[in-house]
C-alpha cells in the first residue's frame, strides 16, 4: 500500500550537521575555545598513535600541536576557513592528510591516510574559456564531465544544474561503457537535493562518500550535544540519501559544487559501483578544476545577462513613444499588444486601468478575468506573478482557454490600479525524469516507512495543464516593463 506523504518536509527536518558522527575512511578532532580536545572519533588511535580516551578534554599532544601550530595560527575566525596538509609525519612515522576547518563554535580537525598520488596539470585540465553561446556551453559541460572522469575514476560523471523551480537537469554526462542506462538529459526532482543539503554543498569543496554501506564512527564528547559538521567532509551521511545511493546503485559518489554569484549553480555528481577513495592532492585537483569550470560558466551568463539587459530599452523604444502619443495604456492596447505578446511569447493580452477592461487575442473569459485579478490585488503580495498552470494554482476559476498566466501592478499618480495581464496556451509536453519523481511512503508490518524511489530508469510524465514556464528573463521583462509604465503613469 503506497499513500502521499511530504517528503520535502522530512528531508528538510534532518538536521545534516549535527549527526554526531563521521564516515569511517579518516579521524576527527574539535577543539573548543581553549583548544582542548571537546570531541574526537571513537577510532583515533586508527590514523594516529594517539587513543581518543588520551585526547578527550585534554590539549593536543605536543607532537601534534607542533605540527599544526603554523595552520592553526594562519587560520582565519571566518566560519569555513581551512588549511590543507599533505603528507604529515606523525610519531608513529606513519604520514597523513590534514584538514584544518574553522567552524562556527570551535576547529575541526580532519585526518586522513596519506597516498602518495602524481597529477600532471596538463593531462587534467581543460582551457576553460567563456563560452560565446549555447553550443560552446554543451562543449564545455561535456568537457569537463570527461575531465573530472578521468581524474577520479569514477564510473559516471555528471554536470546537474538547478532550474528555476528548483528541479535539476543533467546537462552533460561521461561515464564507463559497462555502466547501465544514461541519466543525461533526464530532470531529477528538487526533493532529491533539499534545501539543508545546498546549504552544506555550497559551503564545502567538495563531498566525498567512500562507501555508502561503511558503518558511521561515532565522536565521544564531554557534552550530551553533537559538535557543528557544517564543514567536515568526514560528516555522516544521512539515512537517507544512503538509501538513494543504494537504490542508485551507486557505492561511492563524489559532489563538487557549481557556485554562481554565490549560489549553488549546480553540482558535478560522480558516482561509483564499488567502493572508491581518493587523496587529497586529488580531490583538491577535482574541486580547482570544479571552480575553473565555475568561474566560465559564471562569466558567460553574466555576459549573457549584459547583452539581455541592454536589449531591453532598445526592444520597448517603440511601445514607450506609442504609449506617450496616446495617453493612456487602455486606448495603447491595441498597438502595443503585438509587441507585448511577441516579447513574452505571449496568446493574450489583458489590462485593467482602474475599473475599466480592455484585452486583445485569447484571454480567460471576463468573470475569470475578474476573479484572478481581485486575488492578484487583494492577496498577492508581488508586484510579478506568474504561474504555468492556472487550473493548479487558482482551481476556483473553473476550465480554462488558457493555461499560464504572468501578471504586473502599480498605481497611478492619481491613485488608481493598472494591472497587465499576458496569458499562454497549455503546451503538451514531455518531461523525462530519472525515475518516478512521486515519491511513496510504503505501509508495511503496521508502520510508514519513508524511502527514496527504487527506480531512477527513465519515466516519461506527459505534462497536460501547463504552459511554457515563465523564467527569470521573462521576470526581467515584466520589471522593465512595470518600470516604464511607472516612469509614464505614476
Amino acid at each position: 500500500m503506497k499513500v502521499e506523504h511530504d517528503w520535502q518536509a522530512h528531508c528538510e527536518a534532518e538536521a545534516l550537521a549535527y549527526s554526531g558522527a563521521i564516515q569511517p575512511h579518516g579521524a576527527l578532532i574539535r577543539l573548543d575555545a581553549k583548544l582542548c580536545v571537546s570531541h574526537v572519533s571513537a577510532q583515533f588511535d586508527a590514523y594516529s598513535p594517539y587513543s581518543a580516551a588520551a585526547l578527550l578534554g585534554r590539549p593536543l599532544p605536543k607532537e601534534l600541536a607542533d605540527v599544526l601550530a603554523h595552520s592553526l595560527d594562519k587560520l582565519s575566525a571566518e566560519p569555513g576557513s581551512r588549511c590543507e596538509l599533505v603528507s604529515v609525519s606523525l610519531a608513529d612515522d606513519s604520514r597523513v592528510d590534514i584538514v584544518i576547518m574553522q567552524s562556527n563554535d570551535g576547529i575541526i580537525i580532519e585526518l586522513m591516510p596519506h597516498t602518495d598520488t602524481v597529477i600532471s596539470a596538463p593531462q587534467y585540465s581543460v582551457q576553460m574559456n567563456t563560452p560565446q553561446n549555447s553550443a560552446q556551453a554543451l562543449l564545455l559541460h561535456q568537457e569537463t564531465a570527461v575531465l573530472i572522469q578521468q581524474l577520479t575514476g569514477f564510473n559516471r560523471v555528471m554536470i546537474y544544474a538547478f532550474r528555476d523551480d528548483g528541479d535539476g537537469d543533467v546537462l552533460a554526462e561521461a561515464r564507463d561503457g559497462e555502466v547501465y542506462g544514461s541519466y543525461l538529459g533526464l530532470r531529477f526532482p528538487g526533493s532529491d537535493i533539499p534545501r539543508i543539503a545546498r546549504v552544506l554543498y555550497l559551503k564545502n569543496p567538495w563531498r566525498l562518500i567512500p562507501d555508502s554501506q561503511a558503518q558511521p564512527v561515532p565522536l565521544l564528547g564531554q557534552q550530551q550535544s553533537p559538535p557543528d559538521l557544517t564543514w567536515s567532509d568526514l560528516r555522516s551521511v544521512s539515512p537517507v540519501h544512503l538509501a538513494y545511493l543504494n537504490n542508485m546503485g551507486v557505492r561511492a559518489s563524489l559532489s563538487l559544487p557549481i557556485v554562481v554569484a554565490h549560489e549553488l549553480w549546480g553540482l558535478i555528481a560522480c558516482h561509483h559501483a564499488e567502493p572508491r577513495t581518493l587523496s587529497l592532492q586529488v580531490l583538491r585537483a577535482a574541486s580547482r578544476n570544479a571552480r575553473h569550470y565555475s568561474l566560465a560558466i559564471a562569466a558567460w551568463q553574466a555576459a549573457s545577462r549584459m547583452r539581455f539587459m541592454d536589449s531591453l530599452s532598445s526592444r520597448f523604444k517603440a511601445m514607450r513613444m506609442m504609449l506617450l502619443r496616446h495617453g493612456s495604456i487602455l486606448t495603447a492596447a491595441a498597438e502595443i499588444a503585438p509587441i507585448l505578446l511577441e516579447q513574452l511569447n505571449a496568446c493574450g493580452l489583458a489590462i485593467r486601468f482602474g475599473d475599466d477592461w480592455v484585452h486583445v487575442g485569447d484571454v480567460p473569459a471576463f468573470n475569470v478575468l475578474e476573479m484572478l485579478d481581485d486575488w492578484f490585488e487583494r492577496d498577492c503580495p508581488e508586484v510579478i506573478y506568474s504561474s504555468d498552470n492556472l487550473i493548479l494554482t487558482h482551481p476556483y476559476t473553473g476550465p480554462l482557454t488558457v493555461a499560464g498566466a504572468l501578471a504586473l501592478k502599480l498605481r497611478t499618480r492619481s491613485g488608481d490600479s493598472v494591472h497587465v495581464w499576458l496569458y499562454r496556451k497549455e503546451l503538451c509536453s514531455q518531461v523525462e525524469w530519472g525515475g518516478n519523481p512521486n515519491k511513496p511512503v510504503e505501509y508495511q508490518d503496521g508502520a510508514f516507512n519513508i524511502a527514496p524511489r527504487r527506480s531512477f530508469d527513465k519515466w516519461v510524465d506527459n505534462r497536460k495543464g501547463y504552459s511554457l514556464g515563465w523564467h527569470n528573463e521573462d521576470r526581467i521583462v515584466a520589471l522593465h516593463l512595470r518600470h516604464l509604465f511607472m516612469e509614464i503613469y505614476a
